[in-house]
């Protein structure tokens, strides 16, 4: 399961990190709270971040798909 590090950092089930400036994160996090529909956003590597209903909830890996996030450590 994929983790959230702190509030603008994820961890991929693979091993990779996924860092954003957290201005980016609340911006997504303010976007995504009343859309019906998720949205993702990369940090120019091949994963991503999935936003929906105003949170974090998957990052999405070019080897493993798209993995929930569950934990916070």
């Amino acid at each position: 399961m994929a983790v959230l590090l702190i509030p603008s950092s994820y961890r991929c089930d693979c091993g990779h990190e996924v860092h954003f400036f957290e201005n980016t994160v609340r911006e997504m996090q303010k976007m995504t709270s009343k859309r019906s529909k998720p949205a993702t956003i990369d940090d120019g590597s091949d994963h991503g971040v999935e936003f929906y209903r105003g949170n974090a909830v998957a990052v999405i890996c070019p080897k493993k798909g798209r993995c929930l996030i569950t934990e916070k450590e």
